[in-house]
Formats: structure tokens, sequence, C-alpha cells
């Protein structure tokens, strides 16, 4: 997707102004190119970021950003910043390079269990935060079945050619939204996947939080050890609970991680359908296995006790049929 005409020339013009040395909108490299109204772009030892309105979370970025920075929580730097016309606005912020955890997927485990235990450093403190700036709505029973409607609309009306509605009118379904959303919260991320974890002098940095709201921290963690992209193994996957568990001094409730991994690859596998086939990414429909393996792992290990058993058993039902 192309970014919006006024992006380049725009951040060109305030790399210019902040690092006075001539930039031209050519020489901006684009890293990424507004799937969601956000254009991110390279140059000057810089990147510069573009938003629109299109998604109500883009204007979140830099009340997050500059909480997130008081806090003491590794985010990048805000250089500059600008409002501008049509309800956009602009920014440069630290350019923390390219190393994020997605880019060791091939490395060897040694290498990439430290980059999660990274990951986990920064984490951590984050969860202990009480924001003073606006956040996104919190996670509460309509958006934890608002994911459970994406997932259904895109990945089993569209891409499977399935029943959305039966799949929706299962009781148990809104019941493990709404015992979820009874749960206490704490600040999240929102989408904490491997590309959205920067490896920057030896530690972990944190990007994309602008929908940033409260929830469960299990959503976080099983958005980063089940991330589709990175397809991690069974095994590595326990190793990492095992070491968050370490750091952070308690265990795992295995049936909050387990629904809020079943919620969070339902997320997923809706945006990679309706990206997909609607924004005319093919790419994002090669994720779609990964991301059925992991919901159906997810689902399997759900505890026959847990309040979330029932809507896992309908999630296995769809998958094994």
């Amino acid at each position: 997707m192309e970014p919006p005409r006024q992006a380049r020339p725009t951040l060109a013009r305030m790399m210019q102004q902040y690092g006075q040395t001539p930039v031209s909108p050519e020489e901006l490299v684009a890293v990424s190119a507004g799937a969601s109204g956000r254009s991110i772009m390279r140059a000057a030892g810089m990147l510069g970021i573009y938003w629109t309105d299109q998604r109500a979370d883009n204007h979140s970025f830099l009340p997050a950003a500059h909480g997130l920075l008081q806090a003491g929580i590794r985010v990048p730097a805000i250089l500059a910043e600008e409002t501008l016309p049509g309800n956009c606005g602009a920014c440069l912020v630290q350019d923390l390079g390219e190393t994020d955890i997605l880019s060791l997927r091939n490395a060897d485990w040694s290498r990439r269990r430290e980059a999660y235990a990274q990951a986990f450093r920064t984490l951590l403190p984050f969860y202990q935060l009480r924001p003073v700036w606006p956040l996104q709505p919190a996670f509460d029973a309509p958006l934890y079945r608002w994911e459970q409607e994406y997932f259904a609309e895109h990945l089993i009306g569209r891409h499977l050619g399935g029943d959305a509605a039966a799949f929706l009118a299962q009781p148990a379904l809104q019941a493990m939204a709404d015992w979820l959303a009874s749960l206490p919260r704490v600040p999240v991320h929102r989408d904490c996947q491997s590309q959205n974890i920067m490896l920057h002098e030896g530690e972990a940095w944190l990007i994309d939080f602008q929908g940033m709201r409260y929830g469960r921290q299990e959503y976080d963690l099983a958005s980063l050890l089940y991330d589709p992209y990175m397809e991690l193994k069974e095994g590595e996957r326990d190793e990492l609970l095992q070491l968050w568990a370490q750091m952070s001094g308690s265990r795992i409730s295995q049936d909050i991680y387990s629904a809020c991994a079943m919620q969070r690859l339902m997320q997923a596998l809706g945006a990679f359908a309706n990206i997909g086939y609607n924004q005319q990414r093919d790419w994002y429909l090669n994720l779609i296995p990964t991301g059925l393996a992991a919901l159906q792992h997810a689902a399997a290990h759900t505890p026959a006790d847990s309040p979330a058993h029932p809507a896992a058993a309908c999630i296995l039902q769809l998958l094994n049929t």
C-alpha cells in the first residue's frame, strides 16, 4: 500500500529542519507503507513517522511515547513532532536500527533465547506502570468478542468458506470473553510480537505501542510466544514460559494464558485474512497455516477445568472438521 501523498515531503522537511542538513523526499527509505494509515521512513540517521486518522490509535503514539520515556521504559526518543492539517500528524524518532526479534528467526536457540530474555526485562516493569496519559479503550467483553467476530468474518467466512455465524453463536465463546474481562488488568502493549521488539545496544526496546491499553499480561506473552512470524517450537515456548516465571517471580496461570493465546491468535488470523484478501498483500495469507497450527495448540492445551475449555472445544471442532 502506498503511503499518503504528503508523507515523504513532510518527513523530509522535518528531517532537514531537525538535522540541519539537506534531505530530499527521494532519499527516504520506506520501513512500512501505511497499512493502518501510518508510514515509517528512514533517512539521515533517524526515523520519520507520518499518520492519518485511519485508525483511532494512531494519535495515541505520541502520548504513549512521552509517558513511557518518562517512566524509564525503553522506547525510541522523540526528536520532533508536528500536528498537521486533515487530522494527521508526524514525528521524528530515534533510529534503533534494523535488528528485531524476527530478524533472529534462523539464529541458534541460545541467541534467540537471550533476545527473549532481553524482551522480558523490558516488559516486566511495563506491567507495573500506572499510566497518567490516555490509553486506548481497555480489554472488555465487547473487545474480546470483536476479536472473535473478526476471526469468524475473515478467516472462517472468507478464507475457509465456513459458517461464521454458526461459530459465533456458540455460547462458550461469549462466556470466555466475559470471563477474561472479569479478571484484573494491567497496561499491555496489545501488539507484542517479534517485529515490535527491537534489539539495540544489548537491550530490548518497544515500538508500535500506540495500541497500549489495560488488559492481561498473558495476552502480550501469548502474542510473543505464539507469534506466527517466528514459529517457535513447543519446547522453546515451554522453556521461555519457565524463564518468564523465573524472571517475574510468579508462575503463569495456564488457563488464562491459553485463553489469551486463543484470543490473540483469532485476532491475528482475522488480520492475516483481511489484509491478504482485501489489501491484496498475499504474503499475509502464507502465515495462516502457521497461525492455525498455533491456535490448535493453544486450544488443545487449555486445562480441562478452565472456564475457557468449552471455547477451546469449539475451536478444536472447527479446526478438525
